[in-house]
């Protein structure tokens, strides 16, 4: 039985002035993020990682450099960087400050079966799924009974978790947003996702 590791990123100059921060574009980690990363890391330093899966933008890659520094079971561990977990692209709108008052704003955030990002050449919840799903499934082929880390994005974290326990595309963002460097573990149960932990900062 697989079991995954999901966490977040730790929190960036962008995550602060509430601003679009997709899979076009990056901010650096705050002082607080890096804190935040490390402290997960100890949480997390006895636990032996057969694999370790990382978004291939900045700010996860240095969050998972960060929780693997105080890791004790790195002998033999690989880290692969995938572009298939990149933030869920918002076209036009990377960098600007989040207008919440736009009715697709409110879709992104509540309702993905309705977002149509079409008008600013952002990229839809399908979208995102077709290239999360085949990075999980391969993940768990190869490591069906190993502790596999993934460190992504809110968005990409949420809207998969969600899809793994078996919610409607309605339901994608339920119980979102995701806080920044906090872990949710999923395993397998009968065939089905079961959480284990969501959301969870209670290391800090």
């Amino acid at each position: 039985m697989t079991t995954f590791y999901f966490v977040r990123h730790g929190k960036t100059e962008l995550n602060v002035l509430n601003s679009f921060q997709g899979g076009g574009i990056d901010s650096p980690l705050l002082p607080e993020g890096i804190q935040q990363a490390g402290k997960l890391g100890q949480h997390l330093s006895t636990i032996a990682f057969e694999a370790v899966a990382v978004s291939t933008q900045k700010r996860a890659m240095d969050t998972a450099t960060f929780i693997l520094a105080e890791n004790l079971n790195l002998d033999g561990l690989s880290v692969n960087y995938h572009d298939g977990l990149r933030e869920l692209g918002f076209g036009d709108k990377e960098g600007m400050v989040v207008d919440f008052d736009s009715q697709q704003t409110q879709y992104l955030r509540t309702r993905p079966d309705l977002y149509d990002p079409s008008g600013f050449s952002g990229e839809t919840y399908d979208e995102l799924i077709q290239r999360l799903i085949p990075i999980i499934d391969r993940l768990e082929a190869k490591h069906p009974e190993g502790n596999v880390l993934v460190v992504a994005h809110g968005v990409v974290l949420i809207v998969l978790i969600n899809y793994m326990i078996g919610k409607e595309k309605s339901d994608w963002r339920t119980n979102g947003p995701l806080e920044n460097t906090s872990l949710t573990i999923l395993n397998k149960k009968d065939e089905a996702w079961r959480l284990e932990t969501f959301n969870d900062i209670s290391y800090q």
